[in-house]
């Protein structure tokens, strides 16, 4: 089977650029992680800072840890429907809860580095137009 360049797989970046750290718990790869005050780990936007995006699980196999990419370029992200449409430079909203991209939330320190691409998950299952390359250098 040949190289598909839509397709993202979930949990790699596709540059050298990035920051990583492990964080406790367990969130899929290409979501936002979000730190409570406990400094547990979630999604949900209303409990606490972001962190970064999720790589998804660690190479441990344990599940324990979760690695997040705090700084980085060409990072996949999930999309929350076919409906966001991401444009290349434009800034990039989070959902409320899914720690997934948005057409409308709040606001990230991160913009779109590319539009839909076909995301490939942890499973191996595929989700059509299911993610986009965010650029936050920065950090979130």
């Amino acid at each position: 089977m040949g190289h598909d360049a839509n397709q993202v797989l979930m949990g790699a970046t596709q540059s050298t650029f990035k920051n990583v750290d492990n964080h406790a718990g367990n969130i899929a790869a290409g979501l936002v992680v979000t730190q409570k005050s406990d400094g547990t780990i979630t999604t949900t936007v209303a409990d606490g800072g972001q962190l970064g995006v999720s790589l998804g699980k660690d190479l441990s196999g344990t599940d324990a840890f979760t690695p997040v990419v705090r700084k980085g370029t060409r990072v996949p992200i999930l999309l929350q429907s076919n409906a966001v449409n991401p444009v290349i430079g434009a800034q990039v909203q989070l959902h409320a809860t899914s720690g997934k991209a948005d057409s409308s939330g709040t606001a990230l320190n991160a913009t779109y580095a590319s539009g839909e691409l076909d995301a490939v998950l942890e499973d191996g299952s595929i989700v059509v137009d299911g993610c986009a390359l965010i650029d936050f250098p920065g950090g979130l």
